[in-house]
């Protein structure tokens, strides 16, 4: 049944097989350039996510990671499209069977206030989350880099490399996962998907020398990277910020960016440092920062990479925009193929 067909108080709901049918790596990355574009030029209303925080941050960790809610609303007034995405996270929910974040997006238009679709959103949050690493990397990383590390093999290590895959040249991956099936089964999904040789190795260190292109997408509480295994030429995607990877490296790397000074000051020098973890009061600020994705290096105002031996890192948290900007492409994608279940709710 096509949107017109519809009454008033049916949404559709589209699975997360059906987001993975139908959101093509090429088609998100061009989005979330979209999007940090419009983020840029002032035509997106947004709110910092809101965190509710079922345990005390700064306290012990419990059996299964320290609980958050978080609700990231979003209006991209090119697309007529308002977003919700709603999430929980648990870091060592693994443990007892489920996953470490479960989210959910729920997209209305904005001429009429009226609800359109209920989207999975952690197949969402995985593909964004690939595809700002890759606009970052657009900016920052050598246009002719071919050899990518991947630490961490779980669902974001596959976005990314897919996203990268996109943009770069890619013929060769390094990976490590601290569970070797991990990346043994990585290695051969990925490699059978795109054409490129994977090897798993058996440190961080490792897997980075010689990579042109590092991203750090793990669930450690700690950092598993270091400054000073980074090589010249090499650019970082760091998925968490500084919570997996040191610190150092935002100051002692040639150029930090981040995605967008509204959103990434939060987790640096705002009200969230000391509570994601990573970083504490005092450690890093805005002064740290070289340029941000939005407002700089995109309209051109700073220069992304300018010298090939140079290091850079990108970080972002993610920002409730990219989550409603590509829920609201998955819901057009599904329309358009007649996918999805509609369900009447009112």
């Amino acid at each position: 049944m096509k949107s017109a067909d519809r009454s008033p108080g049916e949404i559709l709901v589209i699975s997360r097989d059906e987001v993975e049918a139908l959101l093509t790596p090429g088609a998100c990355v061009d989005r979330v350039l979209d999007t940090f574009r419009w983020v840029g030029s002032g035509v997106v209303e947004q709110t910092n996510p809101v965190n509710l925080y079922v345990h005390d941050r700064l306290g012990p960790e419990p059996e299964f990671g320290h609980g958050v809610v978080q609700a990231f609303p979003a209006m991209i007034r090119p697309l007529q499209r308002a977003a919700v995405k709603w999430l929980g996270s648990y870091r060592q929910n693994p443990r007892r069977g489920l996953p470490a974040i479960s989210a959910l997006d729920l997209v209305t238009d904005i001429e009429t206030g009226m609800p359109l679709a209920l989207v999975d959103g952690t197949s969402v949050t995985n593909m964004r989350t690939g595809g700002h690493a890759a606009a970052g990397a657009k900016y920052l990383a050598r246009s002719d880099s071919e050899v990518v590390a991947i630490i961490g093999c779980g669902n974001e290590g596959r976005t990314h490399l897919r996203t990268l895959n996109v943009l770069f040249p890619i013929r060769e991956v390094v990976a490590f996962d601290i569970h070797q099936s991990a990346a043994s089964g990585f290695a051969d999904e990925m490699s059978a998907e795109l054409g490129v040789s994977i090897e798993v190795t058996d440190s961080v260190e490792s897997a980075v020398a010689g990579a042109d292109i590092v991203c750090v997408v793990t669930t450690a509480p700690m950092p598993v990277l270091m400054e000073d295994w980074v090589e010249p030429g090499t650019h970082v995607c760091a998925a968490t910020g500084f919570r997996d990877v040191d610190k150092r490296c935002a100051t002692r790397f040639d150029k930090w960016a981040v995605g967008w000074y509204g959103r990434d000051l939060e987790w640096i020098e705002g009200p969230e440092v000391g509570k994601l973890g990573g970083l504490q009061p005092g450690d890093l600020s805005k002064a740290d920062i070289y340029a941000d994705i939005s407002t700089e290096l995109m309209p051109g105002l700073r220069p992304g990479r300018e010298r090939d031996e140079e290091r850079t890192i990108m970080t972002h948290m993610g920002m409730p925009a990219l989550d409603a900007a590509v829920a609201a492409l998955v819901y057009d994608l599904a329309i358009e193929a007649d996918a999805g279940t509609w369900i009447r709710v009112f």
